[in-house]
């Protein structure tokens, strides 16, 4: 196993699997999806949490001059350690997430043709052009929140918020059928064209390599 999976996976285990002594519960939604966290303190400066996010939504995207329907997927386990600089609820955050986020392209375009690289194709000729970007598996986490789950504060419900950066490595696949209207050297035209535009979609999604998370929670102290 890679030591980045371990590490997350030694954390997660000390949030979720030593759940006996969690000291919080929260339910979220955010820009990861929609989940719930545990909290387990230390003391009033340090403590775990362990996320799972989950759910799916659709939207709508363009890259080239091509209309895509987008099926956003997903799919995060995140460790996180937390310190609270002045031991209230203010907290820094650093840790590692787990990323199974996809998204699944359609590309619709109601003129009956696609321009796929540089060249321009009959929509009947290619089938339907379909896509998925994929990320890195293993994605370091910075941020900040609000939030505690130390003894100190009681128990009772509370608010929680987070605000940070994931670091992704996108990676674009694009597909098509070469119907028989093509010869097989448009064919293979065809699948070089898709691999310049896979690189192309690439270079405009890498720009945002760092991921923005934006989540908020409603939890129970213990």
């Amino acid at each position: 196993m890679h030591p980045h999976r371990r590490a997350l996976a030694a954390l997660l285990l000390s949030a979720f699997a030593g759940g006996a002594f969690a000291q919080s519960i929260a339910a979220r939604a955010g820009s990861t999806g929609f989940g719930a966290d545990l909290g387990v303190p230390f003391n009033d400066r340090f403590g775990l949490r362990g996320t799972l996010y989950g759910g799916s939504v659709s939207d709508r995207t363009s890259e080239s001059g091509v209309r895509y329907e987008a099926k956003i997927r997903f799919g995060t386990a995140m460790a996180l350690a937390d310190f609270f600089p002045g031991a209230g609820r203010f907290r820094l955050s650093a840790g590692l997430a787990y990323n199974d986020n996809r998204i699944d392209l359609t590309a619709r375009d109601g003129s009956g043709t696609i321009e796929i690289g540089d060249r321009t194709y009959n929509v009947s000729d290619v089938g339907p052009v379909t896509g998925r970007v994929r990320f890195n598996r293993t994605n370091p986490y910075f941020g900040i929140g609000w939030g505690n789950a130390a003894r100190s504060f009681g128990p009772g419900w509370f608010f929680s918020g987070d605000i940070g950066l994931l670091r992704v490595k996108p990676s674009v696949t694009l597909s098509a059928e070469c119907r028989a209207p093509l010869t097989p050297a448009q064919c293979a035209q065809l699948q070089a064209d898709l691999r310049a535009e896979e690189r192309q979609f690439e270079d405009d999604v890498g720009y945002r390599s760092w991921y923005p998370v934006l989540s908020f929670g409603i939890g129970y102290r213990f």
